[in-house]
């Protein structure tokens, strides 16, 4: 690494013949324009589609400030490609006149050196890198050089390029003004997780996020001893709560600190939700959750426990009987301290004046709305951060600050993190320029991939940032506004159409969850859900496939309850068909199974309750009467809710009826019996009159012994013999003929 001596000024040529040489070759091998992103470093072209370009990054000291009296001092790094990068000569150049407006800024930052001429100040070399490794050098100047001395206030262009690899990239040097007022600034920052489709996050992901190097952990450090307002989802300190005292020991201490923390917050929508897509679907105002009772377990709430009263107090209208539980309240759960009501944060560009009108009824007049806008929404780009439309208060952040901010604190490498930072100076004071006295508001946009480093150091450039001083965003949002003209929003026709198909998904699980005695068990994940799939982070196809997730699994509730049967048949006039109610809910439920027959020779209970126990097969019994007759009859099965809303897919079974053999059969059995006793009744009756006409002729002397000797009895008379009459049960014995030898 070299500089050029000090002395008399060295004659320089001026870069932007070769600088635009360069860009051209770059974009000519390319096939395409260079990126347009001020932080991104120029790549070289890929030889083919699997192998990866080389990467120059250059990031200037101090997050791009130039005072006075101090070197300028660049950082430059080389990625290699996949084939890796020999040892490549570098240089630094920077420009002579400042950029005074954004759209300038802008272009030069996108690799458009139009209107731009820059001279070499300084040159070195970077070693050779293996595949993907990365070689570093330093380009330093004197504060003594020409090109540095005497200069004005202003963002001053700087490039490095390596020649013989065909790289450069562009970046920014801010020479701050001596002495004037400080301007006001003010940050929103963001606390929240990455986008998801569940209601909340589980125990397991709260414990690795609020771990010492977790994200929500980072979030938090970040934010510590600045004046940050913090935008906080309430879906993280709800799902800490749920949990009672089973949340983990690291959920709970980040609570507190969240908690105790002094900086200025409001809460965001519950999971982030996207509150423009909302309105333009025809709500009157954002969904909020109705009930998280489905994610809490009587045994964590049972006994008061350290990990419950450090986070949340016990609804007062709640049970305190021992051994019951006592659940906090949906307002308790969703606290994240004290905040400024009513503020609401669109997904930038989308809030226009139908969205800000709408939000501005919710307010009240001590508490009214504030709409955050960015500068991109206000007709003529106006930078003015106190500022209001319809009479609504909209405070409007600085859209390429804030991009900027955004970009930088998702850089992990130190060096583009650097280019990011001072491309964010740039911004900073050009926006210090134009809007005079007046303060500024940015905000670190919605993002999950920043780390601990990335987040402090964009936060620390908002603080260190010459000729700002921090504020606050309730404080801005209490100076006199001025109005301004909002331009029509973006809008996502494919957004609004996927949220209309997540309400009317929700109103059928409504509908459905009457089967319930505690339908909010239901009602109450589905909004969580739902409130989580709309959250601004969900972009493009990952949002497309989010939603068409929770749709089908939507569909896999309403299919958790049906019936299950087959086919019947009935031998008896009185044997019940026996049907299960399939129930996969976690819930016991109570259906109405509605039975219709168009056949007159089955008769059957109409509607039969049944009470289905929690992830189980039910049996019931429906009470059938059969006609005598024979065939096989149609039956229709269909559950409903007890309020008559159909459940399930309905059914249809065959039942063979056969009630007839039942009554043949016992036609047979009576006749039977009917027979046998009459033949025996018969012979009965005959038997004792035979028995008594005898008696009576034995008892009459003259009929049986006549004194003529005429008619006297023939022993054998009545035809028959003897041993007949002596086997006879019924004719008298002869005493005297038995002892007759």
């Amino acid at each position: 690494m070299t500089s050029p001596p000090s002395g008399p000024p060295v004659p320089r040529r001026s870069l932007t013949r070769r600088l635009l040489a360069t860009l051209a070759a770059g974009a000519l091998a390319l096939g395409v324009a260079l990126p347009a992103s001020a932080a991104v470093a120029a790549t070289t072209p890929s030889p083919s589609p699997t192998a990866s370009p080389a990467v120059l990054a250059a990031a200037p000291g101090a997050n791009g400030v130039l005072r006075a009296g101090e070197p300028l001092s660049v950082v430059v790094s080389l990625t290699a490609g996949s084939t890796g990068q020999a040892s490549s000569p570098v240089t630094l150049s920077i420009g002579a006149s400042p950029f005074g407006d954004d759209a300038s800024l802008d272009r030069w930052l996108n690799g458009d050196p139009t209107g731009v001429t820059v001279q070499q100040i300084a040159t070195g070399t970077v070693d050779a890198a293996a595949s993907g490794a990365q070689a570093t050098t330093t380009l330093s100047v004197p504060p003594t050089d020409p090109a540095l001395s005497g200069r004005g206030a202003g963002v001053y262009p700087v490039l490095v390029t390596a020649p013989e690899a065909g790289l450069s990239t562009p970046s920014v040097v801010v020479v701050p003004a001596d002495g004037g007022s400080q301007t006001p600034v003010a940050v929103v920052v963001p606390i929240t997780v990455a986008p998801m489709t569940r209601g909340l996050l589980t125990a397991n992901e709260l414990a690795e996020l609020t771990a010492v190097d977790g994200a929500l952990s980072a979030q938090l450090d970040s934010v510590d001893g600045t004046a940050a307002t913090l935008a906080v989802d309430p879906a993280i300190p709800a799902a800490i709560r749920v949990l009672g005292s089973a949340a983990p020991p690291t959920a709970v201490a980040w609570l507190q600190r969240l908690l105790a923390l002094p900086n200025d917050r409001f809460a965001l929508q519950f999971g982030d939700a996207d509150i423009a897509a909302q309105l333009r679907a025809g709500l009157s105002a954002p969904l909020a959750p109705t009930s998280l009772q489905n994610y809490m377990s009587a045994t964590d709430f049972t006994q008061p426990a350290p990990a419950v009263s450090a986070v949340s107090t016990p609804d007062p209208s709640a049970s305190s009987t021992p051994g019951l539980p006592t659940y906090p309240s949906l307002t308790t759960l969703l606290d994240i301290g004290t905040a400024a009501p009513n503020v609401y944060w669109p997904v930038t560009g989308s809030a226009g004046a139908e969205t800000v009108a709408a939000l501005g009824a919710l307010g009240t007049g001590d508490d009214p709305t504030h709409v955050l806008v960015a500068s991109t929404s206000v007709s003529g780009g106006g930078r003015q951060a106190a500022a209001a439309s319809g009479g609504v208060s909209t405070p409007v952040y600085d859209a390429e600050v804030s991009r900027a901010l955004a970009t930088a604190a998702g850089q992990n490498d130190a060096t583009r993190r650097g280019a990011s930072l001072a491309a964010a100076q740039g911004y900073l004071a050009i926006a210090r320029s134009t809007a005079g006295d007046q303060p500024l508001l940015a905000v670190l946009d919605r993002g999950t991939d920043r780390s601990r480093v990335s987040l402090r150091a964009t936060l620390g450039l908002l603080a260190g940032a010459p000729g700002f001083t921090g504020t606050t965003l309730r404080t801005i949002a209490a100076l006199p506004a001025s109005e301004v003209s909002l331009d029509a929003p973006s809008v996502d026709d494919a957004r609004v159409a996927d949220v209309n198909d997540l309400l009317g998904d929700e109103q059928t699980i409504d509908s459905f969850a009457t089967i319930l005695d505690q339908p909010e068990l239901l009602t109450g994940r589905e909004r969580a859900e739902v409130l989580q799939v709309m959250s601004a982070s969900w972009t493009g196809d990952a949002a497309r496939q989010a939603v068409a997730d929770h749709r089908a699994a939507t569909r896999t509730t309403l299919d958790s309850v049906g019936i299950l049967s087959s086919d019947f048949r009935l031998v008896s006039s009185s044997a019940p068909l026996r049907p299960w109610v399939r129930n996969d809910l976690p819930w016991p439920v109570t259906v109405v199974l509605a039975v219709r027959t168009n056949d007159a020779r089955l008769r059957v209970q109409e509607r039969t309750t049944v009470d289905a126990q929690a992830s189980a097969n039910t049996r019931m019994e429906v009470p059938v009467e059969a006609r005598i007759a024979n065939g096989e009859v149609s039956v229709d099965f269909q559950l409903y809710s007890p309020t008559g809303v159909p459940i399930g897919s309905p059914q249809s079974v065959d039942v063979e009826v056969r009630a007839e053999w039942e009554n043949i059969g016992l036609v047979v059995i009576i006749a039977l019996v009917v027979g046998f006793l009459s033949l025996g009744v018969v012979r009965t009756v005959a038997r004792r009159r035979r028995v008594r006409a005898e008696e009576a002729a034995a008892s009459d002397p003259d009929a049986d012994t006549p004194t003529d000797g005429i008619g006297v009895k023939d022993p054998d008379a009545d035809g028959r013999s003897p041993a007949e009459d002596a086997d006879d049960p019924t004719e008298p014995v002869d005493d005297e003929q038995e002892t007759r030898p």
